[in-house]
């Protein structure tokens, strides 16, 4: 294992929090979670195996969500946000041992995840909290299907949305659709790994699928839906079968 400062997280210049104690990370208070920059990683307390598969992953992040795609179906990066989350320190990683997905200490990390992910963005450049991003490697669960890790997303995805936050679960074999283009794979890594980010305008076409995270959404961002996503929903709501009348 690699030893690491206490502290489990760092600032952006990679120092403990001023005036306090070390902050408890929840994920887990033994391992680092750590922005990342072009400097080393090998501080970040985990085995040499799956030191390599966070590796894997940033790389997978920067060179894929942060790029354009010929099957994506719109112009623009994969990942609008990821390359100004890299550029600004502002993307987070960190690595869990569990190799599956199915156990409660796993699912009490994640949950507990949304208090430091509040701080990371209070200490955020103003104007740059929506750029905070968290992965949450998980190099060890079964590559062969995306089950386990789609099933732990979808209970916990209601609780993340609730507080404004968006998780998303990124897997080999994930077969969730692109939204432009149903032949895409969008969700597809190398390494399976959770991310989680703020809630942007933009999110609306992945929470139309649930009342309540519409209504979550809706509470927030009513008056400044973006164009794109306006003619998403005004798409998605006349493309519906018609019903007929009483």
């Amino acid at each position: 294992m690699h030893s690491v400062t206490r502290a489990g997280c760092h600032r952006r210049d990679s120092r403990p929090f001023e005036g306090e104690h070390a902050p408890v990370i929840h994920l887990d208070t033994a391992r680092s979670t750590r922005p990342v920059d072009a400097g080393s990683l090998d501080d970040l307390e985990c085995s040499d195996a799956d030191l390599e598969a966070v590796k894997e992953a940033l790389t997978w992040a920067g060179e894929f969500l942060g790029a354009s795609h010929a099957d994506l179906g719109r112009q623009g990066a994969v990942c609008p946000y990821i390359r100004h989350s890299f550029g600004q320190r502002l993307l987070y990683v960190t690595s869990r041992p569990e190799t599956e997905c199915a156990g409660e200490e796993l699912h009490v990390a994640v949950r507990s995840s949304m208090q430091w992910f509040t701080r990371l963005q209070e200490r955020a450049p103003e104007g740059s909290e929506h750029l905070v991003t968290v992965l949450v490697v998980l190099p060890r669960i079964d590559r062969t299907s995306s089950t386990e890790l789609d099933t732990l997303h979808a209970s916990l995805k209601d609780e993340f949305v609730s507080q404004g936050l968006m998780i998303g679960q990124f897997h080999p074999r994930c077969e969730a659709r692109g939204l432009w283009n149903p032949d895409f794979r969008p969700l597809r890594s190398p390494v399976p790994l959770l991310a989680i980010r703020e809630m942007v305008p933009s999110d609306l076409p992945f929470l139309v699928d649930s009342g309540h995270h519409a209504s979550t959404y809706f509470e927030r961002y009513a008056r400044s839906i973006p164009a794109h996503t306006r003619r998403f929903l005004v798409e998605r709501l006349t493309s519906r079968p018609e019903v007929p009348p009483c």
